[in-house]
């Protein structure tokens, strides 16, 4: 395993910690009691599901995280066509498309140690284009969105260095020539 895999790796659980511990943070208090508990478990076992799927059954869970990339697509989708409407309705009820990127960022992010490519590439299309697509329904205050999508800048980054680990692998497993050999470069041809 690569080191620009763990980097990725390593980016993207500490985020995805750090954000979702505020996260639950604020559900218990604002909440609170069974319902906070409730709401807790509805992030909570989904996203063990995912990381387990993607640690145990790679292969199985890169067309299920690509179905689960669909839904922070969507909720951009839904904002670009009325995102004052959408906006407001986060706002008060709290943020919902960071939540569902921080279940799919993680996953993703175990996907990556096997898998960096596929993961890297949906890391980005999870954090880029909802942002885009909200930024287009923001018209004239397309700066709100983006500006809030810069707390999603560490996944950008993770999305990046899993793609380059999954190139740079794919590199180096490439068979290299025999010297000698017609595809050597150094081969001599018969006069």
């Amino acid at each position: 395993m690569t080191l620009l895999r763990r980097m990725a790796f390593a980016v993207t659980a500490a985020f995805t910690g750090f954000v979702g511990i505020i996260v639950v943070g604020y559900v218990v208090t604002d909440v609170g009691g069974w319902m906070a508990v409730g709401l807790v478990a509805a992030v909570v076992v989904p996203l063990a599901m995912l990381c387990l799927l993607a640690h145990y059954r790679p292969s199985a869970a890169v067309p299920v995280l690509a179905v689960a990339a669909c839904v922070p697509v969507g909720w951009g989708l839904v904002q670009m066509f009325d995102y004052d409407r959408w906006s407001a309705w986060e706002d008060e009820h709290g943020p919902l498309s960071l939540v569902v990127v921080l279940v799919v960022a993680a996953a993703l992010a175990v996907l990556g140690l096997s898998r960096p490519v596929p993961a890297g590439v949906l890391l980005l299309v999870v954090t880029v284009l909802p942002l885009v697509l909200a930024a287009l329904g923001a018209g004239s205050d397309w700066w709100r969105p983006l500006s809030i999508g810069t707390i999603l800048v560490p996944l950008v980054v993770s999305g990046v260095l899993f793609v380059v680990a999954g190139r740079q692998d794919a590199g180096e497993g490439a068979p290299r020539p025999r010297a000698g050999s017609p595809t050597d470069g150094w081969a001599r041809h018969p006069s």
